[in-house]
């Protein structure tokens, strides 16, 4: 963090609804993630401002600080944007653009780099048609220090626009071969998902022995990270990825579509959430996460993975649990950090995968039969193999893979 990123946090509170104390502080750690140094916090209880989205006289009191950027909880228009520029010397942006920025940050891959850009590009189309419309009111000391646009700035960003969605579809057509080959490999796809900070990636390096980072602070995962699972004799993948936040415009799910079909394609959710977390809290980000799975098009069964259990007594753990089972469904609670609740996981981990179902099937002898047989030892649960005048093999295994042999080999099954 250096000096030179300072900044005021605004936000204006609606008078027709109950002020929400937890909004300023995600804000605040939303900037500090962002690594600026928060030099106040200023909210204001009031209607819209046409012109500043808060009033003039907040915007003065946070300039006497001297911060190098305003930053508003509330989503600006291009034309409030305009305003604030012209009339202040400051910098200024929105919880949007601030989640970008730390998107932008952390974004290592190829594809998490597209899908960021794809994001600020789908925010940044609407602005340039408004902006070009108002700097014909007047001079604008530049849109985000980019100087002045062109007619042809429009067209030129919904170009690259395509051509970012052309190759993540690529990318996503290789997730899907990929998610294919594992089920071949006879693995089951397990998603995390949840609120970011939830504790996800410390939950996926405890149950898988693993060492992903996992940071006390937001979107510390952007790119998908999949690690090996056994549970009684099942093998699976689980899978992290970029968590959830409030307000999410829908286009940044829909620039995030390829990080987040590996939820979308999973056989099971476990929906993570912070138990430690004040009630209604608690609610609104299990509200979120079940709007951004919807937004995900999730039909997999879901577990939700109660969180962070050893931060509070019995009784209080408890009476959270029945104060939210109308958004958590399958509840368990849990410990990432000291392994409670785990094995009572796994156990329900292992009830909600997709049912194995018993197949007997024949096969001829020849060569490609007992290929065959390997690849069931190491995708399907063998349970009796008679070696008469053909292959009798009697298992348990998933529907697919028996339609794989099946079309494979083009014999009959009995099941």
């Amino acid at each position: 963090m250096t000096e030179s990123k300072t900044a005021v946090l605004l936000m204006r509170e609606n008078p027709a609804n109950p002020a929400d104390p937890y909004r300023m502080k995600e804000l605040r750690g939303l900037a500090n993630a962002a690594g600026y140094l928060v030099l106040d916090e200023i909210k204001q209880r009031r209607e819209r401002d046409h012109r500043f989205q808060i009033g003039r006289g907040k915007i003065e009191e946070a300039l006497a600080h001297h911060p190098k950027k305003l930053i508003f909880y509330n989503p600006l228009s291009p034309t409030q944007v305009f305003n604030i520029r012209s009339e202040f010397p400051v910098q200024v942006l929105d919880r949007f653009n601030l989640i970008l920025e730390i998107f932008a940050s952390r974004a290592s891959t190829r594809e998490a780099k597209l899908q960021v850009e794809l994001a600020r590009l789908s925010y940044d189309a609407p602005q340039v048609r408004s902006e070009l419309a108002l700097k014909k009111r007047g001079e604008q000391p530049g849109f985000r220090g980019a100087g002045a646009y062109e007619q042809s700035m429009y067209h030129d960003i919904r170009g690259r626009m395509a051509k970012i969605r052309a190759e993540l579809r690529e990318v996503e057509a290789m997730g899907e071969g990929r998610r294919r080959r594992r089920r071949e490999m006879g693995f089951d796809l397990i998603a995390l998902a949840g609120y970011t900070n939830a504790g996800k990636s410390t939950l996926l390096n405890t149950l898988t022995g693993s060492g992903v980072v996992a940071l006390d602070q937001p979107f510390t995962t952007l790119s998908p990270t999949t690690r090996a699972l056994e549970i009684n004799s099942r093998r699976a993948l689980l899978t992290d990825t970029v968590g959830f936040i409030d307000d999410l415009p829908h286009f940044l799910i829909k620039a995030f579509h390829s990080t987040l079909s590996e939820i979308a394609q999973a056989d099971l959710v476990l929906l993570v959430a912070d138990l430690s977390d004040p009630l209604e809290l608690l609610r609104r980000k299990l509200v979120a996460s079940h709007k951004a799975l919807w937004d995900c098009q999730v039909t997999a069964p879901m577990i939700t993975v109660l969180n962070k259990v050893d931060q509070l007594d019995e009784f209080d753990a408890r009476m959270k649990v029945d104060r939210i089972r109308d958004l958590a469904p399958n509840p368990v609670m849990v410990s990432a950090h000291s392994s409670q609740g785990l094995e009572t996981l796994k156990e329900l981990i292992h009830e909600r995968l997709p049912p194995l179902k018993e197949y007997q099937i024949r096969l001829p002898y020849n060569s490609r039969s007992f290929g065959e047989l390997s690849r069931l030892y190491r995708t399907c649960e063998l349970l009796n193999v008679r070696y008469e005048e053909e292959l009798i093999l009697s298992l348990r295994g998933r529907a697919e893979d028996v339609a794989r042999m099946r079309k494979t080999m083009n014999d009959e099954l009995a099941e």
